[in-house]
């Protein structure tokens, strides 16, 4: 490591550490001190071209270093958290339910989706669309929501068993739309409008070929994950208003991407407050258009929220 490296690194260690920062996943943190980098480049510019750090440097080549060592630190945790969430996480035994003839050994599902998320995770993209995702599945936000869907057989259930036509158990169906959520990140890696200059961009709405397409290159990198799942991912991010026969997992998959991004677990609600979940998908049923989720879905996960005090 050179020596800019190093001051570069111990820079943003400090940043990193901050106890503003306590809570936040290593992508929150690193989308986080992005921005702080950002707004306050002119306020530290007197400090990181003095000479314990980068004198007579410009800032382009000052930001540069910066993010390298931001990403390297980011690298560091975001490797054992993909071991941690594939393996505590995900049960990869559907897989073997929904294709019962190849029923690939749920070990080799793992090791390929471990492999599959640090392709991801080196393009600035598909590597922040990780963020929901992750958080989705490491707190059990979706295991609960899951099991209270089967629990009601209302809309959302119907749509799992009679519509996508799941034969699998509450637990399965969790894990099936954790490993959706995922994948989902694909869409912005095979973009072929990847963001340059560092700057990530959120999943927007695709056109159905594009998202065949996506889901082609997808099915080549997963080979033993089944189609269907693929499908589902990369249908994650189609607009509901114009696909109205989207499978309802990959419904779920956007909902839940979208409401984990900005979660912070732990967060005290205060008293006489909406509980968070609530919050959010009360705000979600008015905003359902502009991101293209299901209305009614967002309806009984809001009736949920409130039923739980999520």
């Amino acid at each position: 490591m050179s020596t800019e490296l190093e001051r570069a690194s111990a820079f943003v260690g400090r940043l990193w550490e901050n106890p503003t920062l306590s809570g936040l996943s290593p992508l929150q943190r690193e989308e986080q001190l992005i921005q702080f980098l950002e707004i306050n480049n002119s306020t530290l510019l007197p400090t990181l071209t003095s000479p314990a750090f980068f004198p007579n440097q410009s800032w382009h080549k000052i930001r540069t270093l910066l993010l390298q060592a931001l990403s390297n630190r980011t690298n560091t945790a975001l490797s054992p958290l993909f071991d941690a969430v594939l393996q505590r996480k995900i049960n990869f035994h559907f897989v073997a339910n929904l294709e019962p003839k190849r029923a690939p050994h749920p070990d080799r599902v793992r090791k390929s989706m471990a492999q599959f998320l640090r392709t991801l995770a080196s393009r600035p993209d598909s590597r922040s669309e990780l963020t929901g995702p992750l958080m989705g599945v490491g707190t059990g936000l979706i295991d609960k929501y899951i099991g209270r869907i089967f629990e009601r057989q209302r809309y959302i259930g119907f749509e799992l068993r009679k519509v996508q036509r799941l034969k699998l158990e509450a637990p399965d169906v969790a894990d099936l739309v954790k490993a959706t959520m995922l994948i989902r990140p694909a869409i912005l890696y095979f973009s072929p409008d990847e963001g340059g200059g560092g700057h990530a961009r959120n999943v927007e709405h695709v056109s159905p070929a594009f998202a065949a397409k996506a889901a082609s290159s997808v099915a080549q990198a997963l080979p033993l994950m089944p189609a269907d799942v693929v499908s589902a991912a990369t249908h994650s991010a189609l607009s509901f208003q114009d696909n109205p026969h989207l499978e309802c997992s990959s419904r779920l998959a956007a909902v839940f991407a979208h409401r984990c991004r900005h979660m912070r677990p732990g967060m005290r609600v205060d008293r006489g407050a909406e509980s968070s979940d609530k919050s959010w998908f009360s705000v979600a049923r008015k905003n359902y258009k502009f991101y293209g989720f299901d209305l009614d879905m967002l309806v009984e996960l809001h009736s949920i929220a409130t039923e739980n005090g999520w």
